[in-house]
């Protein structure tokens, strides 16, 4: 408890001199400026961002933003949206776990959402050129051939809008324009990686411009799944692989393809602009690298003909090395007896086989409208279509044996439209309005089994999910240093999940005891609805002190949606809930000091988090006591701080440095049934993150550069489940990134050698914890040190 009381006092020690140094910091500026002096080349750059509706530079952005462009993304070797949350302080993203499919776990400031059910809303929002993408399924996207990436830190309930409460992840496209051009790219590296890339600039016509983008990638698993029997011939489990290595696959692997063309006409002098995008993509990858980390289930062994109380049972046997990339995993039934209700039961040989892949095949269309009314008067129109739809399997047991073996298959669709009318009035008042409409069709189908419930059966879901929204956002130039902001979004929320639970030969389940599926009775054809509205607010100012230095304060506000209990285990477990709402408090500012050598921006901020979303695991007004609920079961205050910096003491030499700092703290639990405590945290709360990076590039006299990088990122230990306990307990890794590149004099080609986690530490990005039902606990592994050598060339 000592050390619990001393970490929160550092904490909030640092965070009060974080705060201390936002104001001592304009004297500081003001002894260093120097207006009149341009920025020295070795100076930061500016970044130009849209996060309040308009092009402004990022040093004159009052929100927490992490800006990152396709230049640093390739130098830090971030090619997936799950890079990205290494190098932005408080920000984790991270694969999913395999029972999620193919989804990415996002959190930003501790907000977000692990379970990637359509039934539920992210806390984290995905955009991707301005389009909100409305689920974690199939958002473990590629970067390919960005702009920028921009990470928005705390809530953006009347700026990006919908489920945007922790932050929002925004991906920016290249655009087409009027310089023909392009690049081809070829990777390969260890695990037989080969990607190709490539993009090609074509003006069309003066007016008229198309820029085509695409991506191979090819990666053999790391984790190697083991034939049990075969590697241990005299267990008494026969063996089935019939090979001398005992491996039956892999899992980890990487199968993705995209391709994406972008038109855009944009006369001359024109007030007109059109951008209209496709792409499609298929990713056939294998399910993430998982590992069996607990097993205790006596009643669940391996099948003996005549004696169902002989054979081997499911227990530590089957686990592999701590640290080796191997699993006994089979994907499928086998042969064994699980006891229900005392009776030892056997489960068919052979029954049920699933694939050990997390597919997704993806193609969007979209189109964006600018147009100029007049000088001061600009209408934006934004149209997406989206479909996503895939598989995913996963084998929770991690052995020839059968305690839980799920396939799905998962539908996406979603239709947006934005509309924003913004204007400027003499340059006193920056005014945007608009209305956004989203609406998504979504699908669940698959089987289930799980022997020692009883349940062995098809689902076939469908969610419906339609969402409308009124916005206006103001800034008032109250003195060319001062403004005040104000934002405010009202939302009208509908969903509905319509239940369909039958036998695995497709008859409706029978009431009679004992028979599987009997406490599935009446839920097919049932429909849970949500409905509810929301209005969020934003009240700022901001002042720049001089060239150097702005400082800002707000007060904003968030939700996540409310949706439906997507996993009852009996009719009278079809329950609703409400929305997860966020109060945020936050004070910061950004400096370039030193004639612009020395960014340093940093923030520091107080959540009030109320109605927080938690899983309750005791139902006692169900026939079913047990149960996994989500329900609005608690009130936590979160405290915290960041700094990112960014150093150019030279031509060609940089560093950059984050650091992110959160203290949790449950202040209400109202339903023990979710059986969290007060003196529990929740999900992706580190205490601390930091990371760091350098790079040089050196000149060669007229023979090209030679740029070496060297990238870390850790952070300190979190849970990953609401419950916390030692086995869902991550030890987060210190991990180093390391890339060498050079480039030609004429800049048309480079040759890059990478090498990522270069001291090869093994670690866990999740956990899938089950002790108290099944007896299990699985871990998604990290990925191995890997070495690229990437040659381009630029045309």
């Amino acid at each position: 408890m000592a050390t619990i009381w001393k970490s929160r006092f550092h904490g909030r020690v640092a965070g009060l001199a974080l705060a201390a140094a936002m104001i001592a910091a304009p004297a500081l500026a003001q002894e260093a400026a120097t207006p009149d002096q341009p920025a020295d080349q070795a100076g930061a750059a500016d970044i130009i961002v849209t996060a309040q509706f308009r092009a402004q530079n990022l040093q004159d952005t009052p929100i927490a933003i992490t800006a990152v462009s396709a230049d640093t993304l390739a130098a830090r070797s971030q090619t997936s949206v799950t890079d990205l949350g290494q190098f932005a302080p408080n920000v984790a993203l991270a694969p999913a776990t395999s029972i999620q499919g193919n989804a990415v776990a996002a959190f930003i400031r501790g907000v977000g959402q692990l379970d990637a059910s359509f039934a539920l809303e992210p806390g984290v929002g995905i955009y991707i050129d301005d389009i909100y993408y409305g689920t974690t399924f199939g958002a473990v996207m590629d970067l390919t051939d960005l702009e920028r990436v921009e990470v928005l830190r705390g809530p953006q309930g009347t700026l990006a809008g919908k489920n945007s409460v922790g932050g929002a992840v925004k991906l920016f496209s290249k655009k087409p324009d009027s310089t023909a051009g392009g690049f081809g790219e070829a990777t390969y590296g260890r695990f037989d990686r080969l990607e190709l890339r490539g993009s090609a600039n074509i003006p069309l016509t003066d007016d008229l411009f198309l820029r085509v983008s695409g991506v191979s990638k090819n990666v053999d698993g790391y984790m190697k799944l083991l034939d049990y029997g075969c590697v241990n011939p005299t267990s008494g489990i026969p063996a089935t692989s019939g090979n001398k290595n005992c491996q039956i696959g892999t899992e980890g692997g990487i199968d993705v393809m995209a391709l994406r063309a972008a038109l855009r006409y944009a006369p001359a002098g024109s007030p007109l602009e059109i951008n209209i995008v496709a792409d499609v993509s298929k990713d056939k990858s294998e399910t993430v690298a998982t590992k069996l980390l607990y097993a205790d289930n006596p009643s669940v062994r391996s099948y003996v003909a005549g004696d169902p109380t002989a054979g081997i049972p499911f227990d530590s046997r089957f686990m592999t090395g701590a640290k080796s990339y191997s699993s006994y995993a089979t994907y499928a039934t086998g042969g064994n007896y699980t006891t229900v209700f005392g009776i030892p039961t056997q489960i068919a040989p052979g029954g049920f086989t699933a694939s050990p892949t997390s597919t997704v095949k993806a193609w969007g269309l979209s189109g964006t409208i600018d147009y100029d009314l007049s000088d001061s008067l600009k209408m934006k129109s934004i149209t997406g279509y989206r479909s996503a739809d895939g598989t995913s399997a996963i084998d929770v047991d991690g052995s020839p044996l059968a305690i839980l073996l799920q396939q799905f298959t998962y539908g996406h669709e979603q239709f947006t439209q934005e509309l924003r009318l913004s204007a400027n009035f003499n340059d006193l008042v920056d005014l945007t309005v608009g209305g956004f409409y989203y609406n998504a069709t979504d699908t669940i189908q698959g089987r289930s089994q799980i022997p020692t419930l009883l349940f062995d059966f098809l689902s076939d879901d469908v969610i419906k999910n339609r969402s409308i929204s009124a916005f206006a956002h103001g800034e008032f130039h109250v003195t060319d240093a001062f403004n005040i902001i104000g934002g405010l979004r009202y939302t009208d929320d509908k969903k509905t999940y319509r239940y369909s639970r039958r036998n695995v030969d497709g008859s409706l389940p029978s009431g009679a005891f004992f028979t599987p599926n009997f406490l599935l009775v009446g839920l097919d054809g049932l429909t849970g609805t949500f409905k509810g509205n929301r209005v969020d607010y934003r009240i700022g100012v901001n002042y720049r002190w001089s060239d150097e230095l702005m400082t800002y304060a707000q007060l904003s506000t968030g939700f996540k949606g409310g949706g439906i209990n997507p996993r009852p285990s009996a009719p009278d477990q079809v329950q609703t809930f409400g929305p997860e709402k966020l109060t945020t408090y936050e004070a910061g500012f950004k400096a370039d000091l030193l004639g612009r050598m020395l960014r340093l921006n940093g923030a520091v901020f107080l959540n009030k988090y109320n109605d927080m979303q938690l899983v309750r695991y005791q139902c006692p007004e169900s026939i079913v006591l047990s149960c996994s609920v989500p329900s609005n079961a608690g009130d936590a205050e979160v405290f915290g701080w960041e700094l990112e910096a960014q150093l150019r003491p030279a031509d060609g030499l940089s560093f950059d440095a984050s650091v992110g700092y959160l203290d949790f703290d449950y202040k209400t639990i109202t339903n023990p049934a979710t059986l969290v405590t007060k003196d529990m945290i929740a999900p992706f709360i580190s205490k601390w993150q930091l990371s760091a990076g350098v790079q040089y590039e050196a000149d060669l006299g007229g023979n090209g550069t030679l740029t070496p990088r060297i990238d870390w990122s850790w952070r300190s230990d979190f849970y990953y489940n609401s419950v916390n306990n030692p086995y869902n307990l991550i030890d987060a890794p210190s991990l180093v990134n390391a890339r060498l590149t050079y480039q030609a004099a004429d800049k048309d080609w480079s040759l890059s050698v990478g090498v990522t986690n270069v001291f090869d530490t093994f670690y866990y990005n999740g956990v899938a914890e089950n002790v108290g039902t099944f007896g299990v606990v699985t871990g998604t592994v990290g990925r191995p040190r890997e070495w690229t050598a990437t040659v381009k060339k630029s045309f």
